[in-house]
């Protein structure tokens, strides 16, 4: 039976129903829509990816999709998710936002077809603020440690991360401090100065004491999020184990096994995409979990299929010696890692607030079959202000699904081929080129084993009596001397020979593409060096590998640097064709 482990360090006290939540199929574009009144947006600061207005992108585009539905069209914000165009609106009522109230258009990309509008919205709220509203800095006063930042909020009665019951009927302060390595989130009634209670953080800590959201000693739980992941994990397929301040070896007996197949984690993270901390010491003390750890412990496991890293930073560095890396092994084949990225920060403010109608949003379309890379663009869409401060992250394979169920090693053994790349599409004959061929042990066992590369049916090279143990990938690097290989175009693969046992053979040959192998100097492929051959190489002087201009067909003399000495060779043969 697989399992799954559910990590989790903090609470809220809040159900995830919603106010309003209307949904229009493919609407038509006849169908005027007009919802604004005396609504107006909450001027967000987002980064590059998102859009103040139609003009900072296209002209003309925002008015033929928006204009027949909003009158203030150029007030939302737009964003390209996936496949789709979406625009999005915070409702605010004054300077006051209002949690959880949102006006979202889902356009189709390339038709530009609506698909979907999706308003959030209460209706029983004043138009224009009546109250006096006390100053930010009167607010700031009232709480302890050091301020972060502060925004005026109506709290929605579905709060997730406001809980204060019964819900304020005033515009309330929410004044993020930290103090004593804590953050606090203070709910301040922003017209008779009150304090009123704490709201949930988010995952954070920027200071080197930690642990649960309370310390001196432990406490808290985020409840609602991780028995989210556990209802939907349930119904997904997946026996699911959910843990509270997990120990060191409770988390490391689900690394190192071959049946749990999804990983959930929220948790502090002190800052960073190498840790999170998981559990409690001595009563008052975090224990962590490390990045390195989990390389330790997943060393002669498989890759996890899918995590959830859910702690503030986890995803804001992916590469070797980060969480999203060692939980996939470094490999971008059938296994994905999702999970947030300053969430903490102002920037992402708002999208905690969504973060858990998000998170279920995902689930929700994970559990109907969808690739986790579409439905993360899915619940991107629904929630834009997410998308837009790139405030949740995807790393792996955008094919990948969890439903049908998966396991953490579908065969006992089973060697498979996941990527071959070769360094140039063009070569002059005569000249070599290297492949890179990426290997993988996706079976429970230690397998040694032969790879061979191969240009259509001929033999490139071999590698004989490669070792990997289960779950660890390898790249091997094959030379090819054209010097006696027929000018045309050859199809490059290559082919793991079955090991003992080995039923699963469709994984182990990789097809990568053509290359063309031709005159020397002729790097356009047509068989001829003529002034374009010489013009391209020229265009390109002084690019090197790694140079955003870099084209290694260029490269003739494969010394990874274009200058004088691929334009001379170029020229050497100007007027030579291929007869």
């Amino acid at each position: 039976m697989l399992t799954l482990l559910l990590i989790c360090v903090l609470t809220c006290m809040s159900d995830n129903n919603k106010l309003v939540d209307q949904f229009i199929h493919n609407g038509s574009a006849d169908e005027s829509v007009n919802v604004w009144d005396d609504r107006n947006i909450y001027g967000e600061k987002y980064d590059s990816n998102c859009l103040g207005g139609p003009n900072e992108k296209d002209s003309t585009r925002a008015p033929c999709l928006l204009e027949k539905y909003e009158a203030n069209y150029e007030q939302f914000k737009e964003v390209e998710v996936g496949d789709k165009i979406v625009y999005f609106h915070q409702r605010k009522i004054g300077e006051a936002i209002v949690e959880k109230d949102f006006i979202v258009y889902q356009f189709d990309k390339n038709t530009e077809e609506l698909l979907a509008k999706k308003t959030q919205w209460q209706n029983d709220l004043p138009k224009h603020l009546t109250q006096s509203i006390i100053a930010k800095e009167e607010a700031e006063s009232l709480v302890e440690g050091e301020v972060q930042f502060s925004k005026l909020y109506i709290i929605s009665p579905e709060s997730d991360v406001f809980p204060i019951k019964p819900t304020p009927t005033n515009p309330c302060w929410i004044v993020r401090s930290i103090d004593n390595g804590n953050l606090i989130v203070t709910i301040v009634d922003a017209v008779d100065g009150r304090i009123l209670g704490n709201g949930v953080p988010p995952p954070y800590t920027a200071f080197s004491m930690s642990g649960p959201q309370y310390f001196d000693p432990c406490g808290g739980v985020w409840y609602n999020w991780y028995k989210n992941a556990e209802f939907w994990f349930s119904e997904m397929g997946y026996s699911t184990e959910s843990v509270e301040w997990p120990t060191e070896e409770k988390i490391k007996s689900h690394i190192q096994s071959n049946e749990t197949a999804t990983f959930y984690e929220i948790a502090h993270s002190g800052g960073r995409s190498d840790q999170f901390k998981s559990g409690c010491l001595n009563g008052d003390e975090p224990e962590y979990t490390y990045a390195y750890e989990i390389e330790e412990w997943i060393a002669n496991y498989t890759k996890m299929p899918f995590a959830f890293l859910a702690s503030c930073f986890s995803m804001c560095n992916t590469s070797d010696g980060n969480l999203s890396y060692e939980f996939r092994k470094g490999s971008m084949k059938n296994t994905v890692t999702i999970g947030y990225c300053n969430m903490s920060d102002e920037i992402c403010h708002l999208c905690w607030i969504y973060s858990l109608d998000w998170q279920d949003t995902l689930f929700d379309y994970m559990n109907q079959s969808y690739t986790v890379k579409h439905a993360f663009d899915l619940a991107n869409a629904e929630y834009p202000v997410c998308a837009c401060a790139n405030c949740m992250r995807f790393v792996g394979d955008e094919d990948f699904k969890v439903v049908p169920m998966v396991k953490r090693v579908p065969f006992e053994h089973d060697i498979a081929i996941t990527d071959v790349s070769s360094s140039k599409t063009i070569v002059g004959q005569g000249f070599t080129l290297s492949l890179n061929v990426f290997v993988e042990n996706q079976g429970s066992h230690p397998e040694t084993f032969n790879v061979t590369a191969y240009a259509n049916t001929t033999i490139i090279d071999t590698y004989e009596n490669i070792t990997l143990t289960s779950g660890n990938t390898k790249t091997l690097t094959f030379t090819w001397n054209t010097t006696d290989i027929a000018k045309g175009n050859y199809t490059i693969s290559a082919t793991a020979e079955a090991v003992l046992g080995e039923t699963n053979l469709a994984d182990n040959t990789y097809t990568d593409g053509k290359v063309i192998i031709t005159i020397i100097g002729d790097v356009t492929g047509d068989g001829k060096v003529n002034i374009l051959d010489i013009a391209t190489v020229a265009s390109l002087y002084d690019t090197y590998l790694g140079h955003p201009k870099w084209n290694p067909n260029a490269d003739l003399n494969d010394d990874n640097l274009v200058n004088i000495l691929d334009i001379a060779t170029a020229a050497r043969h100007y007027g030579k064709k291929d007869c």
